[in-house]
């Protein structure tokens, strides 16, 4: 591949690194004098027409929005009769993943400088009519710096387009996403919005801060039984010199039901730029008590009366501060 010009512009360097179904190559894009990233998508996957849409539909909503903090996709192409590609600025860095993987829970002050870059992202992606859907540290990009981290928002592989809910591969109510970062309406494959994003957030947060996860189990009936039916434990429960108010914001970020929650990412926005201020947070009552979901589907609540009877209670038990230190999934140290 050294030396391949692709659309008579990109030309190929080398390999950076392959993931299951693409790789990436460093590339110069002749016409700007600049280093970007060539993504290519396997031929074998892209001979899958539903992983083939995926690959080519994130890119296009990425496209869709222009911020800073949301990683830039610079081209979408689809030669006849070869795998599709799409261009990207290059980021010097590493996931969030393996940044938290090197560095554990985060001071705080770190915690919010990355909070709020990501939380505008997400704005302008929800402005844009995008929902990521799939927020997660190995979804986020840590930049090289000399001084505070940097974060983008990465791969909108699983994201939905609002502007037109029946286009793309993730159009249908398909289980979708990361279990350990998923809203209650997404276990059950229920419709989303950008408070399912908002939750997703929350649970980026508790990681940062904590260094864990509050459901800290595989995929799986367990899992996701807490993921319906478990209060999220305080983070301070696992890290206790926590500032209150920002463990309110990530509390908020995600209770159960939707309307329970932050009613826009830019409303937690504000709630992070207040409390960067040392000004007080927003008020945010429930709006429905208990703090359970509802499904919206047949399917959904077929699925929710089965993971109700595994768990052993028939109906979600209600919202409680209580938090038993031997709960399976909610254990300190996990």
């Amino acid at each position: 591949m050294d030396g391949l010009l692709l659309a008579g512009r990109y030309r190929v360097h080398g390999e950076l690194g392959r993931g299951a179904t693409s790789i990436a190559y460093l590339a110069e894009d002749m016409a700007e004098a600049r280093p970007v990233v060539v993504k290519w998508l396997f031929p074998r996957a892209a001979r899958d027409p539903q992983v083939r849409e995926r690959f080519v539909f994130g890119a296009r909503a990425a496209m869709a929005v222009e911020h800073h903090a949301v990683a830039r996709v610079l081209a979408v192409e689809e030669p006849p009769d070869e795998p599709p590609y799409i261009v990207m600025e290059a980021l010097h860095g590493e996931p969030l993943s393996e940044y938290l993987e090197r560095h554990g829970a985060i001071s705080e002050p770190v915690v919010l400088m990355m909070a709020r870059e990501i939380a505008a992202g997400l704005v302008a992606a929800h402005e844009a009519g995008i929902i990521h859907r799939d927020l997660k540290p190995g979804n986020l990009f840590v930049l090289e710096s000399s001084g505070a981290p940097r974060v983008r928002i990465i791969d909108f592989g699983f994201a939905k387009d609002t502007r037109d809910p029946d286009a793309g591969p993730n159009s249908t109510n398909l289980v979708v996403g990361t279990a350990q970062y998923m809203a209650p309406e997404q276990v059950l494959a229920d419709p989303v919005d950008a408070r399912t994003d908002i939750y997703g957030f929350g649970m980026v947060l508790f990681r940062l801060l904590t260094g864990h996860l509050p459901f800290d189990l595989d995929p799986g009936v367990d899992l996701f039984s807490h993921q319906l039916f478990s209060p999220t434990p305080p983070p301070s429960w696992l890290a206790e010199h926590i500032d209150p108010e920002l463990e309110q914001i990530v509390l908020r970020c995600v209770r159960k039901h939707p309307e329970n929650r932050y009613p826009s990412m830019q409303a937690v926005l504000d709630d992070l730029a207040r409390h960067a201020a040392g000004e007080d947070i927003s008020a945010l009552p429930l709006k429905r008590e208990p703090d359970v979901y509802k499904p919206k589907n047949l399917s959904g609540r077929e699925a929710a009366e089965s993971l109700a009877a595994y768990f052993g209670t028939e109906a979600p038990p209600p919202p409680t501060s209580r938090f038993d230190p031997e709960s399976e999934g909610i254990r300190r140290g996990r």
